[in-house]
């Protein structure tokens, strides 16, 4: 069985056809976890014993791994071996001859051994898996199973909400399902904390309403957009542009998005300019009518230490420029934020 789809994956599990190697990977977290499981209870039980199950997570010694996947098993049909989260791709954690080292251990997995290779919390980006990845994936293809389970589709996703919440006693319009995930974004982890919460503030067999949803959902797209100024600062290229791909998912208003970035980059003006002039933030906070928020200001202070004055200026101008345009230009909003996301990005990492 080489490269398959969730649902064959779980139907082949099922009916106990097993290969000796599986690679489960991707951007849905909640769901690898749950087959991974899945496949662990199906071949050795909910309590494995520990003579016939072993777990690797940061502790990659290929040495113990090479031992346990050669363990025979007792009072069991299988041996399982598990290695969570193994970033081959970063040459710190797994160097060229560990790989090697990986490779000769599954080319000699006993027909009694399934070796499971899952990735539950390891953040991976479909484009950008890297060579070594794509050799693990391939040759786990060949040898094995390969799943990679990613984002659900909207639809999906408001199937799903629906779902949990009859489970719980609850029902839930789609469109206010739309509404939840439109708040939350596409982590089914963090849709079913807040869905969770509803369901304890919502009364057995009542419906979840909008007006529930408005009062108790975390809205993330503020936070997500205060999160993407700080990547851009940082001069993280791939974490903003992750951030900004989740924002225009979650429908994100591109007036909004560079309403907030403009904040914050008033926020760090104000702040240079504090620092050079040798004004306490404590004024710059009264004057500007921050109040008990001076503690921006001194977050500020510290996240653009390392990017020039002019290029702060700069970076300010740039942003003028584009929310003119916004307001102004009939064009692609969408194309023009990520422009804008790309300059502040040279901006942030550029010299005098």
């Amino acid at each position: 069985m080489p490269e398959v789809l969730r649902k064959e994956l779980k139907e082949s599990i099922n009916k106990k056809q097993f290969d000796k190697i599986y690679l489960i990977f991707g951007e849905e977290k909640m769901y690898i976890k749950a087959d991974t499981d899945f496949l662990i209870e199906k071949l050795a039980g909910k309590d494995p014993h520990e003579f016939n199950f072993h777990k690797f997570n940061e502790d990659y010694d290929f040495d113990k791994i090479a031992v346990a996947v050669q363990v025979v098993p007792f009072m069991s049909e299988y041996n399982v071996v598990v290695i969570s989260d193994l970033d081959v791709n970063d040459n710190k954690v797994v160097s060229k001859s560990d790989f090697d080292r990986l490779t000769a251990i599954m080319d000699n997995v006993p027909d009694t051994t399934v070796l499971i290779l899952t990735m539950p919390t390891l953040k991976q980006e479909p484009k950008k898996l890297g060579t070594v990845f794509t050799k693990l994936r391939n040759y786990v293809k060949k040898h094995g199973t390969v799943c990679e389970i990613n984002r659900e589709s909207d639809i999906s996703l408001s199937a799903q909400i629906i779902k949990w919440a009859d489970r719980r006693g609850l029902k839930i319009e789609r469109a206010d399902a739309y509404k939840l995930q439109e708040y939350v974004g596409y982590d089914l982890n963090m849709i079913k904390n807040e869905l969770d919460k509803l369901c304890n503030y919502v009364s057995n067999g009542e419906v979840i309403t909008t007006e529930h949803i408005e009062k108790l959902v975390t809205k993330q797209l503020e936070a997500n957009i205060f999160n993407l100024t700080d990547a851009i600062v940082a001069g993280d290229g791939d974490k903003a542009f992750e951030i900004l791909e989740t924002l225009f998912y979650q429908k994100a208003d591109t007036n909004e998005i560079i309403n907030v970035i403009s904040m914050s980059y008033i926020d760090f003006y104000r702040a240079r300019v504090a620092s050079e002039c040798g004004v306490p933030l404590s004024a710059v906070a009264k004057d500007f009518g921050y109040g008990k928020r001076e503690f921006v200001l001194k977050k500020a202070e510290y996240k653009i230490r390392k990017i020039p004055t002019p290029m702060l200026r700069e970076s300010i101008n740039e942003i003028a420029d584009v929310t003119k345009k916004l307001r102004s230009v009939s064009s692609n909003d969408k194309i023009m934020i990520e422009s804008l996301v790309a300059k502040l990005l040279i901006l942030a990492v550029k010299k005098d």
